[in-house]
């Protein structure tokens, strides 16, 4: 299963970045669905998912400070 976050101002002004989130089985590296995480257990091979494996990536891009105008 594959989370996909947008980026959200928060309410004390910090941006908190897009990121995603892909979940696994623990045992076979295997894409989990939304059933097989409710259940808490892998349909292929039984392993428990109360602690599944995560893959996270983060897009991060700069924001300007401010902006100068040459010149003025």
């Amino acid at each position: 299963m594959i989370q996909d976050n947008p980026a959200v101002k928060l309410e004390d002004g910090t941006i908190a970045p897009r990121h995603t989130v892909e979940i696994l089985c623990p045992s076979g590296g295997r894409d989990v669905d939304e059933a097989e995480l409710a259940a808490q257990l892998c349909n292929d091979c039984g392993t428990s998912l109360a602690a599944p494996k995560q893959n996270v990536a983060i897009n991060v891009t700069s924001k300007p400070i401010g902006t100068k105008v040459w010149g003025q």
